[in-house]
């Protein structure tokens, strides 16, 4: 590969999508591409030294006449390119590089995408949405999860007691919460709990935003208040490294998400080694296979009205609560084997999401495009 390569995202916003370009970025470093930058967030960028260590150096202020791999999403993509302008866009072979949530893509958004030379999809299940939806071809393109931290922080940083069974969920409530679906997280934590009353147990249900959206904070808040010192929430913004971190000190991480275009949390976890117990359903699915993690069963239900952009007529997961705490009682009463399905889900993720593993496969299929 002879050209260069411009990454365009949000590579310093404390977001899912930030993290998707943050991880493509390191992985083309890993295999000898270090890409250019093309920030397009529209907010003023935070101040997280570890981010501005590895990113600031490599900013950009315009696309590249090379390869341009865009990690938007298809609502913003049209924006994006309007930002940049039409004739720099033009110019290059352009990528784009867009996460979804459900079985089927928007058309509307399907239509920006076709102005792209070729999208890459981060799952099987988003490769499948999109193919059904664009013209363009669809190639899969996992995301690197290989975690890097900069300290190391304890339970005591976030207030966890240090010998408790810790089960780690976060969410964003700007991502639709009924998506990510917190309340069946507390449900089955729930009935363990009423199991279990004499087993030192804690929930830790990390949330960004929602502070302004009262109906929904205050059923979240009254539910984890009714478990007392067993369960606790943390709020707002965290550090890159804050939020490994959290994932590190828990014991198992959760999540009875209805859909997900991948499933970092849940891939993050594995990386650590923690056990991860998540709706067998939607992206994880690629990296959790029989013995690396636990699924969850589940349910195909309607999406509700307004629950999420595009949603109307399309079907998305109902976990059961009861067969993850059954799931989370096992893991609890079994030690030895919670950390022998930590340490094969860690050597699952080494092996097949790695920074050289995934960077070898974008090399592969840059080289391929012959332009770069």
């Amino acid at each position: 590969m002879t050209g260069e390569v411009t990454l365009v995202g949000y590579p310093f916003q404390p977001t899912g999508m930030a993290e998707h370009a943050r991880s493509t970025f390191r992985a083309l470093q890993a295999v000898g591409v270090t890409p250019r930058l093309l920030d397009v967030a529209d907010a003023n960028r935070g101040l997280d030294p570890d981010l501005e260590r590895d990113f600031a150096p490599h900013l950009v202020p315009s696309l590249g006449e090379g390869v341009n791999i865009f990690g938007v999403n298809g609502d913003e993509a049209a924006r994006v390119i309007d930002k940049l302008g039409e004739a720099a866009f033009a110019k290059g072979y352009n990528i784009a590089y867009p996460a979804w949530e459900l079985a089927r893509y928007p058309a509307e958004w399907a239509k920006v995408l076709d102005r792209f030379d070729e999208i890459w999809a981060p799952s099987a299940f988003v490769q499948q949405a999109l193919q059904g939806a664009v013209s363009r071809p669809v190639h899969r393109m996992p995301l690197a999860v290989e975690l890097k931290l900069s300290s190391f922080l304890g339970r005591r940083y976030f207030g966890i007691p240090e010998d408790a069974f810790a089960a780690v969920f976060f969410f964003d409530f700007a991502s639709f919460a009924d998506r990510k679906n917190p309340w069946a997280v507390l449900e089955a934590f729930e009935r363990l709990a009423a199991r279990r009353p004499e087993a030192d147990i804690h929930c830790v249900i990390k949330s960004r935003g929602g502070r302004d959206m009262d109906e929904q904070q205050a059923e979240l808040e009254a539910r984890l208040a009714a478990l007392g010192p067993r369960a606790q929430a943390l709020y707002g913004d965290m550090s890159d490294n804050e939020i490994k971190n959290l994932i590190r000190v828990g014991d198992v991480f959760v999540s009875l998400h209805r859909s997900e275009g991948f499933g970092r949390g849940m891939a993050e976890a594995m990386a650590m080694g923690r056990p991860a117990i998540a709706t067998g359903y939607s992206g994880n699915l690629d990296f959790m296979p029989s013995g690396a993690g636990l699924l969850v069963d589940y349910e195909l239900v309607p999406v509700a009205a307004g629950a999420y952009p595009h949603g109307e007529g399309q079907m998305w997961a109902d976990a059961s609560p009861e067969h993850a705490s059954r799931l989370l009682e096992q893991l609890m009463d079994v030690p030895a084997a919670a950390r022998a399905m930590g340490a094969r889900g860690k050597a699952f993720i080494a092996e097949h999401y790695s920074l050289q593993s995934v960077g070898r496969r974008a090399l592969e299929r840059l080289n391929a495009i012959g332009r770069a």
